[in-house]
């Protein structure tokens, strides 16, 4: 999937084979969108920074290599795509276990993020995910939602959740907007 306009801001940088290189990734990662000063609401920079670390530990542990983080931002959404070296199967969002000390990581990605997906590349594959967060005063919902998804009257915004059992997936198509005060 590509932007819906081209990026007005992007970093790129690459985290070494060792699982230790995850946590400074992440530190990064925010470290360069607040460096950016975003028009962000309260909460995207520590969802942006869970979600980092979810699919950049994916590509060390899964790969045994590194990866090429990019970070970016079209003016509406940030966008972090984690890119390996290895080919062949592109993840999925699994159930995981009650028990499973694992595979919750893309169903925290699938959850918080207002999109994700995985693309081939040329030398392997990339894991993304995009989420926005604008303060309403600097700018308009994001081509994804309508005028009826967001209400301002009484205080509260509205705001697109899926509601559903745990490990159950939820087409976008059939979020429901709910009340944020």
């Amino acid at each position: 999937m590509t932007f819906r306009t081209p990026a007005l801001k992007f970093s790129s940088f690459h985290v070494p084979s060792d699982i230790v290189a995850v946590s400074s990734a992440r530190r990064r990662v925010v470290a360069i969108v607040r460096d950016w000063d975003l028009p962000l609401v309260e909460g995207t920079v520590e969802t942006l920074e869970l979600l980092a670390g979810e699919v950049i530990t994916n590509a060390v542990v899964h790969t045994g290599e590194g990866c090429q983080v990019t970070v970016s931002w079209d003016g509406l959404r940030v966008r972090l795509e984690a890119e390996d070296t290895k080919g062949g199967h592109l993840p999925e969002r699994a159930p995981a276990g009650l028990d499973g000390e694992s595979g919750r990581g893309l169903q925290l990605v699938d959850g918080l993020a207002q999109t994700w997906g995985c693309r081939p590349t040329t030398g392997g594959k990339a894991v993304w995910f995009e989420i926005g967060g604008c303060s309403p005063s600097t700018s308009r919902p994001s081509s994804a939602a309508s005028e009826s998804d967001f209400s301002f009257e009484g205080g509260g915004a509205q705001r697109l959740v899926a509601m559903a059992e745990p490990g159950s997936h939820v087409p976008s198509g059939f979020r429901t907007p709910v009340a944020v005060t």
